[in-house]
């Protein structure tokens, strides 16, 4: 009974691991679609309840108006707009910070990268002696380097069973144990909270680590 209860809870966060992020992606993709409209959309019509038909044709007019700004932000003249256009956001307080904030998370997401996570590691968190997977984002620059006497990597440590919110820690490189995994099972095995692990050494390798 206890190995079966087991196989189920494994089971269940096997299968959150499918459902959470398919079904996140659907009610971001629907919550875009109704504010996009909304914002396109007049009062009058937002009101009634109308077929969805009003909603299809704000919607495409958007694709057309964001594919012409982006037409015309390509050529010389849309990229003085632009850099005219920030350079007048940032003497605005608070704006500028605003903006730029979401302009970073923006390129992020869209720049077409698959991930900002370079590789998994292990790191001592949140105590000496104790350990947390890890995933390494970025050598340590600037000022937090230049005051450090150790070279020491930017390591994001996420929380179970939410990966969106975690700690960013800068740990020194020889502190820092690499992993093997792939950042894809490093971050299933930090959603099951622990109960999704990685089989070790990978399948089709021998036990010597490398």
């Amino acid at each position: 009974m206890k190995e079966l209860m087991t196989r189920m809870r494994r089971s269940f966060f096997a299968g959150l691991l499918v459902v959470v992020p398919a079904a996140a992606s659907v009610l971001i993709l629907i919550g875009l679609f109704n504010w996009v409209t909304d914002f396109m959309l007049p009062p009058v019509l937002q009101d009634k309840m109308l077929t969805p038909v009003y909603r299809v044709a704000a919607f495409v007019l958007f694709l057309v108006l964001t594919t012409l700004i982006g037409w015309v932000t390509r050529l010389v003249i849309g990229k003085r707009m632009v850099s005219l256009s920030e350079e007048l956001i940032a003497r605005v307080p608070v704006l500028n910070r605003t903006y730029g904030f979401m302009k970073e998370i923006s390129h992020t997401l869209l720049s077409g990268r698959k991930t900002m996570f370079q590789r998994v590691v292990l790191v001592e968190f949140p105590k000496a002696g104790m350990y947390s997977i890890g995933f390494v984002t970025s050598e340590t620059g600037g000022e937090a380097q230049a005051k450090t006497k150790e070279q020491v990597i930017n390591v994001f440590v996420p929380t179970t069973p939410n990966p969106t919110s975690g700690f960013l820690i800068m740990a020194p490189q020889e502190k820092v144990i690499a992993l093997e995994m792939s950042v894809g099972d490093g971050m299933k095995m930090v959603i099951s909270g622990g109960s999704v692990v990685p089989p070790w050494p990978p399948t089709g390798e021998t036990g010597n680590g490398h």
